[in-house]
């Protein structure tokens, strides 16, 4: 099986085991989530992932969290220029803290390793490969509900593999949480 797609299976597994694992006691905190993301940057894509707290204080909550992203177009599919178009698939898996867990807007930051396969001319990336390496992000989500939260982020990932790359992207998160 392709590695992207074993890791994404994998991050389901995990999420679908820990939502079918809780409690769903009125008033339990929300300690699960799970969401969707538009991303760009190298390209433009959706993300998908979901995480399970694992820590929570009065000043920052700690999760543990994994994400699939697959950008699907790029800037050879808007103005042909030629070249052979590039796509990205990159599977996250990390930390996620939040700040000021307990108002409607938070800070939120995310650190951890990534697996990440350009194909074609992908854009910021020089050469398609495999890649490995680490990634952090800053973001900001507020809480439309209870349920629901919604906010923007940008990472930069340091990767190794057929060169050294720094790669950005940012995302625009939706989360529900269970």
């Amino acid at each position: 099986m392709h590695p992207v797609r074993s890791a994404a299976s994998l991050i389901l597994v995990l999420l679908l085991a820990c939502v079918g694992c809780r409690s769903r006691v009125a008033g339990y905190p929300r300690d699960v989530y799970a969401g969707g993301a538009f991303t760009a940057i190298p390209g433009i894509g959706l993300a998908a992932g979901g995480g399970k707290v694992i820590r929570q204080t009065d000043k920052y909550d700690w999760a543990v969290e994994g994400q699939f992203v697959r950008h699907f177009l790029d800037d050879t599919d808007l103005a042909d220029d030629g070249t052979e178009p590039g796509r990205m698939s990159a599977a996250r898996v990390g930390l996620k803290q939040v700040a000021s867990p307990g108002s409607k807007q938070h800070a939120t930051f995310r650190y951890g390793f990534q697996f990440y396969r350009a194909t074609g001319n992908p854009g910021i990336v020089d050469q398609a490969g495999d890649y490995y390496g680490a990634y952090a992000s800053i973001g900001f989500e507020t809480d439309l509900s209870r349920d629901w939260s919604l906010g923007p982020e940008i990472s930069v990932a340091v990767l190794g593999g057929e060169a050294f790359e720094i790669v950005p992207t940012f995302f625009w998160n939706l989360i529900r949480h269970f």
